[in-house]
């Protein structure tokens, strides 16, 4: 971990001047970035003496907070979302960077058999053979689980799938629906997934991957703007992106 922090930190060091308190930096992100981000942030906090507070939700709970008033010094969500806070002043122009693409899997439980989903239609004999399966709610986390639901949509088994479904607000809690026992078999982003000891993560086949880019910005108005600016650089940096990797994302390639 200090290794990956030492280098990530040379990266930055231009964008560092030292203040003589540390900042406290509050955060929002979406949850399929929520556990990436803390693991990041615990090396960023010890590498520079800036601390982390994390305002979770998905991406139309992180938007109906900042309607609400609430305020931030970093935003790490969806690229389209981005733009449009971006757009609309809410974000420093020129701030966004891209961070990573979150990818779908299933769970279930640590110590269960592993499915069989390698293909899309090995995914759809798994689901049918679950005797009860969760998923995000879509109303409430269109990315995810509106977009498994076009999936059980596309594969026939739609109404079927809903009918034995227990619905979440959020991926992580999908997680904690099958180590509960709640459910057979989990479906969201990995990412959600992967700080959780109790289950066990397959990615869906690249057939049905759909990659969900999240963008990172400073807020207009934060008193905070080198430091914010210091945190999307390591988090960005070359120095962190197996780490991303073993968290459950794809570390973004391209700039904007």
């Amino acid at each position: 971990m200090w290794k990956t922090s030492i280098a990530a930190l040379a990266l930055i060091t231009p964008l560092l001047a030292l203040p003589a308190h540390a900042a406290e930096l509050t955060v929002f992100a979406t949850g399929s970035m929520a556990e990436p981000l803390k693991e990041l942030g615990e090396e960023f906090t010890h590498a520079t003496g800036h601390t982390l507070r994390f305002s979770i939700g998905t991406t139309s709970g992180v938007l109906n907070k900042l309607k609400a008033g609430e305020k931030g010094d970093v935003i790490v969500i969806s690229d389209e979302a981005a733009e449009m806070l971006e757009k609309d002043g809410k974000l420093v122009a020129g701030t966004l960077k891209p961070v990573a693409s979150s990818l779908f899997g299933v769970v279930v439980k640590a110590g269960a058999a592993t499915p069989d989903i390698s293909t899309a239609e090995r995914l759809k004999q798994a689901v049918t053979a679950a005797r009860n399966i969760s998923y995000p709610d879509p109303v409430l986390a269109a990315a995810s689980g509106g977009y498994i639901e076009s999936v059980f949509q596309q594969m026939g088994i739609k109404e079927d799938a809903k009918k034995k479904a227990s619905l979440k607000p959020m991926g992580y809690l999908v997680g904690e629906a099958v180590a509960a026992g709640e459910a057979e078999l989990g479906l969201s982003f990995i990412s959600e997934f992967m700080g959780n000891k109790e289950l066990k993560v397959i990615r869906f086949p690249a057939e049905l991957q759909k990659p969900q880019l999240y963008t990172a910005g400073v807020f207009a108005g934060t008193s905070n703007v080198k430091p914010a600016r210091a945190f999307i650089a390591f988090i960005t940096s070359s120095a962190v992106r197996e780490k991303l990797r073993a968290a459950g994302v794809e570390p973004a390639t391209g700039t904007r």
